[in-house]
């Protein structure tokens, strides 16, 4: 049913006479698909599928059937099935599903613990994931701007990695939180994130992130799209040289996508401008009980500052509290010492070493 003869070349055609496990694999595999009648136009036509399908072949060891008086013609369902089943082991139907122009993950279903991580301890550095990202797994851009069309299409499931304490204060919709990092177990190493005000305090990656993410879309041949306040860009080359903290190109959504076409998922892709993008370009409404009318209020007045506030992760939590009154506590103790309040200038240029290099009451 792929190949029409109207449309074979003599190569693919040469190929096919040798190769007749394409007709065992095609079959095969729109059943399993649902396609009883014939495939979508779209992908008989399409020379680009045509020449996939003859990749595959050149990968695929061809099927010895056990039949030897089978027809050249496409076989019946009783001994192509058997014969697929012979097969399996050397050439999956994730291979045969390429024959249709499915785009399918080859990699074996591993859970979050078999995984190279995407971050901390073990992960490689970010051009390598970037490079994997975008040779090994084929992982493309939703641009903000075609994301809510791409979505209302039922084309996949919105996925946002930030942490579940900024998906609670704004979030958009439709979109299914699963985060990428979770709070520090160590309580100890959690309370330092407290003390700089870092909201959430010191986070880990979730050790448990490719079944949290199965179970929110309930299996993994469901197309993926993974969005958070940066976005990342992999149509841009990365950073290379240095710490590459700065690197725009890399975000904790892709970071993420990274581990999920570890895991096995069939399509995984990223949303190119991130949450900022899909609200300020791609017609999305943000949504947020607790700071709604605030935010909405903030709009009417200035909006960079609303913007500031949601994309800078600058609302406030009560986490962040220790952390601001170390601080104000801090500027208030460097105040007194300045302006020599009460002698405490004078006491701390004669007893802190250092202390006169800023201190005016040592002029």
């Amino acid at each position: 049913r792929l190949f029409r003869p109207s449309t074979r070349t003599e190569q693919e055609t040469s190929i096919i006479r040798q190769s007749r496990s394409v007709i065992v694999l095609a079959s095969s595999t729109a059943a399993r698909l649902g396609w009883t009648t014939e495939p979508p136009p779209q992908l008989v036509d399409s020379q680009a599928i045509r020449m996939s399908a003859l990749q595959t072949l050149h990968r695929c060891t061809p099927l010895r059937l056990s039949t030897p008086s089978a027809p050249s013609s496409a076989p019946s369902s009783s001994w192509s099935s058997s014969a697929l089943r012979r097969r399996r082991s050397e050439c999956s139907t994730t291979t045969a599903a390429a024959l249709f122009g499915k785009k399918v993950s080859s990699s074996p279903a591993l859970s979050s613990s078999q995984v190279v991580p995407g971050q901390g301890k073990g992960s490689p550095k970010w051009p390598a994931i970037h490079d994997r990202l975008r040779g090994e797994f084929g992982v493309t851009p939703v641009d903000a701007v075609d994301l809510a069309a791409f979505l209302a299409q039922g084309k996949g499931t919105l996925i946002d990695v930030r942490q579940t304490i900024e998906y609670g204060e704004w979030r958009v919709q439709p979109s299914v939180n699963v985060p990428y990092a979770v709070p520090d177990p160590n309580v100890l190493r959690r309370v330092v994130g407290y003390a700089i005000s870092i909201k959430g305090g010191l986070k880990v990656r979730n050790p448990e992130f490719v079944e949290a993410c199965v179970a929110a879309v309930g299996n993994r041949r469901t197309t993926i799209v993974v969005i958070d306040t940066k976005g990342g860009d992999l149509d841009v080359e990365p950073t290379r040289t240095g710490s590459g903290t700065l690197d725009a190109t890399d975000s904790s959504a892709l970071r993420a996508a990274f581990e999920l076409c570890q895991a096995g998922f069939a399509d995984v892709r990223y949303a190119r401008g991130g949450l900022p993008g899909a609200i300020e370009a791609g017609g999305f409404e943000y949504e947020s009980e607790q700071w709604g009318e605030f935010l909405r209020w903030l709009d009417t007045w200035n909006p960079d500052q609303r913007r500031l506030l949601m994309y800078s992760r600058l609302l406030p939590d009560p986490t962040n509290l220790p952390g601001v009154v170390g601080q104000a506590g801090v500027f208030a103790l460097v105040g007194l010492l300045y302006y020599d309040v009460g002698g405490a200038g004078a006491w701390a240029a004669a007893n802190v070493p250092a202390a006169c290099t800023f201190l005016p009451v040592c002029l």
